[in-house]
């Protein structure tokens, strides 16, 4: 009998040993978790006209010259080109209108190729380098650019001009 008290005292204080380790790693809540995706604001580059806002009524033959200004008021450092595109209600070609920027010493011809949208030929342009070029931090710069409707220009017709800062 007494073998059989010390067996069972034995089994009793393993048990014991047993629910303790159980009951120590037992979870007492729920558990939060969450995914993350860290990325940039839309919102950190800022384009404006800076001076003659493109409109009105446009004449065939003559230069008209516009400044766009360029901001990052971001903390992080983007690689971009900036698009254009020109367009009407009709089909538009490369001898169409003619498009140039101020580099500091001289004027640069900007070429358009044409990409059709929609069922017509619109006018899309680039200004950049290839690879892009650096926009930092506090980066805030005016470029002059300048455009001239050629005499193949469709004369009548409303013309819309886009930009954006994309990112390469």
């Amino acid at each position: 009998m007494l073998v059989k008290k010390a067996a069972m005292i034995v089994i009793a204080v393993a048990l014991a040993a047993t629910l303790s380790i159980v009951f120590a790693n037992l979870i007492l809540s729920n558990t939060l978790t969450a995914s993350w995706t860290v990325q940039e604001s839309g919102s950190n580059l800022v384009l404006w006209w800076d001076s003659n806002t493109p409109g009105g009524t446009l004449n065939r033959g003559v230069w008209y010259q516009t400044g766009i200004g360029l901001q990052n008021v971001g903390v992080a450092t983007y690689k971009i080109t900036l698009i254009f595109r020109i367009y009407t209600d009709i089909s538009l070609t490369t001898t169409d209108v003619k498009t140039q920027y101020w580099d500091g010493l001289a004027w640069q011809d900007l070429p358009l190729t044409v990409q059709t949208v929609g069922g017509r030929d619109i006018l899309v342009g680039t200004f950049g380098p290839g690879g892009g070029f650096d926009v930092g931090p506090g980066y805030n710069v005016v470029t002059q650019f300048r455009y001239y409707f050629e005499g193949s220009a469709p004369v009548g017709h409303g013309y819309s001009f886009d930009t954006w800062a994309e990112q390469v």
